[in-house]
């Protein structure tokens, strides 16, 4: 067996989409739990967690951690600068990209 390492903890800079290009219409909080996708069909379930401000609003920016929860179907190379989509259902309401990886582990493969 082989042990990969993947990230399930790190830092991103998130940008929500505006209202008005199909984004959401109201803000979203500290420990907000969308799903991710990092350039697959796949989806995976997490937590944001704001560092600098309490609320983020359509069409803002700001500095995060986002937690995920464990899956041995997260991209091994999951690194710094990976870009990923946020989702709530099939809708894209925002997007980021790694800025740190914060937490790493190994799984078998």
């Amino acid at each position: 067996m082989i042990d990969h390492k993947i990230a399930y903890n790190f830092t991103a800079t998130l940008s929500l989409l505006p209202t008005e290009q199909g984004g959401r219409k109201k803000p979203v909080f500290s420990h907000y739990r969308p799903s991710f996708s990092f350039g697959s069909k796949q989806h995976f379930s997490g937590e944001i967690t704001f560092e600098d401000n309490i609320e983020l609003l359509p069409g803002g920016s700001t500095t995060a951690t986002v937690k995920l929860l464990p899956s041995r179907h997260i991209s091994e190379h999951l690194k710094p600068g990976t870009m990923f989509k946020i989702f709530e259902g099939e809708k894209v309401v925002g997007m980021g990209f790694i800025k740190s990886i914060d937490d790493e582990r190994f799984v078998d493969a």
